[in-house]
């Protein structure tokens, strides 16, 4: 083959690039007179309406190849969606779409990871990853030890900086059997997991009664706001009255929300009168107030504390909210999420978007949004720092725990605590959690416990809390959140 980069060639380019630079300088220049008249003045949205519709057939027109035109309407709404800078507003694509709607029946095939995007970096310089809210148990990121606050930097090698979370979903997401890999920041740790996809089924609500030496509990987990989720409550409220139990732990830790509808129906099981909640957007249709009805599920005297934590977000904060302003029920546990705005979606033939139409507010009228809701009882849960993370790692690589439970495969709890001693010694990581980490690994494969009173320490205060002679006077003096935020200021 002849090299073509002669002189005379080479002239000949020159020649023509010339040329090439003259009819775009001409272009320019014919062009931006039209553009600088129209910008004499700030456009309206009529004519940057106007202005868009241009600028689109003119790429269909005159692009060097023939453009899909479905692909630049998608691009354009991507593209004001990307700009609306809301984590919550975003173009949702077939797969995205589809990966939504599943979200509401309960079943889809996954990892089993509630996501979000960051809503703030660190600093200026830092980028937004997807952060997980909390992971869903007895699934595969459930098994793996995944927690809330952990931020996913990478699926199958792709920065998820640019990814909404949206967008993130549907790659985290596929076939039962498949497998996609996430790398993981702990703090400073970074860490790898790969996954085999399972198909993930939620359900709503788990309970169980906890018998304790001052009497029965009935302990609710919420784990799943959707349109199972009132029906199932109801039907475990009216066989735990039927048994006589009048006092009730509600725990909606690490449940990032659903359906409004959900939770204003759940919540009206407890109250009888007031403001649940109440949503203001720009458009009339936004503006609502959404009230309690009569009827109550279980008498008003009842005693009630509502668990909530970092994972807790949206319709979770919602029913938190209503329970703390009405002084219906004790917060306790650990702050929550802080998503205080209110989306809707809007197909598109197989496509759609989600659009923020209002922010949603507590009974007192406060917007949590981006600030959370703190508890009335402050119980914070163990928390490893990044050295000793790192030291757990060091102690899952080196196999210890795997090993011992291949000779004890269901250690008791004497014996856990006497191999967790063991373990202290070659790992600067606090026995109490080197137990919990080797009798969570021996229940890997067993169904999730409904509740954990050996490490919960947030259930244990909970259930001495609630029988305790003192608590109709904790829950009167509590603040409501308006009152809170009138003294913050």
């Amino acid at each position: 083959m002849k090299n073509i980069d002669t002189p005379v060639v080479r002239k000949r380019l020159i020649s023509v690039l010339s040329f090439v630079v003259i009819l775009a300088l001409t272009f320019v220049t014919v062009s931006v007179p039209e553009l600088y008249a129209q910008q004499t003045k700030t456009p309206d949205a009529k004519q940057y309406s106007q202005l868009l519709q241009n600028i689109f057939q003119f790429i269909l027109q005159n692009y060097v190849d023939e453009p899909d035109p479905a692909k630049l309407y998608q691009g354009a709404i991507k593209g004001m969606m990307d700009s609306l800078n809301d984590p919550y507003s975003t173009f949702l694509d077939e797969d995205m779409m589809s990966d939504l709607m599943s979200d509401t029946t309960g079943t889809y095939g996954g990892v089993g990871l509630y996501i979000s995007k960051q809503a703030t970096a660190p600093t200026e310089d830092t980028p937004r990853y997807i952060e997980v809210v909390s992971p869903i148990e007895d699934t595969p990121a459930w098994k793996e030890g995944i927690r809330s606050g952990d931020l996913i930097t990478k699926i199958d090698g792709e920065d998820t900086a640019p990814l909404s979370a949206d967008k993130a979903s549907a790659k985290i997401r596929g076939e039962a059997g498949t497998t996609v890999t996430l790398t993981f920041k702990r703090g400073s740790y970074e860490f790898e997991v790969t996954f085999t996809r399972s198909k993930i089924e939620i359900p709503a609500v788990k309970n169980a009664i906890i018998t304790t030496a001052q009497g029965d509990v009935g302990y609710i987990r919420i784990i799943e706001w959707n349109p199972n989720t009132e029906p199932q409550m109801k039907i475990v409220l009216q066989d735990m009255k039927k048994k006589g139990i009048d006092k009730f732990v509600l725990d909606v830790r690490s449940n990032p929300g659903g359906l409004l509808s959900s939770v204003v129906d759940v919540s009206d099981l407890f109250l009888s009168s007031g403001v649940i909640v109440s949503t203001k957007g720009r458009t009339i249709s936004e503006n609502y107030e959404y009230k309690a009805k009569p009827d109550l599920a279980i008498p008003q005297n009842n005693r009630m504390i509502v668990l909530i934590n970092q994972g807790s977000a949206s319709a979770s904060e919602i029913f938190a909210g209503a329970m703390k302003d009405t002084k219906r029920a004790l917060l306790l546990g650990e702050k929550t999420y802080g998503k205080g705005s209110v989306q809707q979606i809007f197909p598109l033939d197989k496509a759609g978007f989600k659009l923020t139409m209002a922010h949603y507010y507590t009974p007192s009228d406060v917007n949590i949004d981006k600030i959370g809701i703190e508890p009335d009882i402050s119980v914070a849960e163990p928390e490893l720092s990044d050295k000793e993370f790192a030291e757990v790692q060091r102690l899952y690589d080196a196999g210890d725990i795997a090993r011992y439970l291949q000779s004890v495969p269901q250690p008791t709890p004497e014996q856990r605590k006497e191999f967790a001693m063991e373990l202290a010694k070659k790992y600067a990581v606090p026995e109490t959690i080197l137990e919990k980490l080797v009798r969570d690994e021996a229940e890997r494969s067993q169904p999730a416990r409904v509740y954990d009173l050996e490490y919960d320490v947030q259930l244990q205060k909970a259930l001495d809390l609630i029988a305790s002679p003192d608590f109709e006077n904790s829950l009167e003096n509590t603040k409501t959140l308006a009152q809170l935020h009138d003294a913050g200021k």
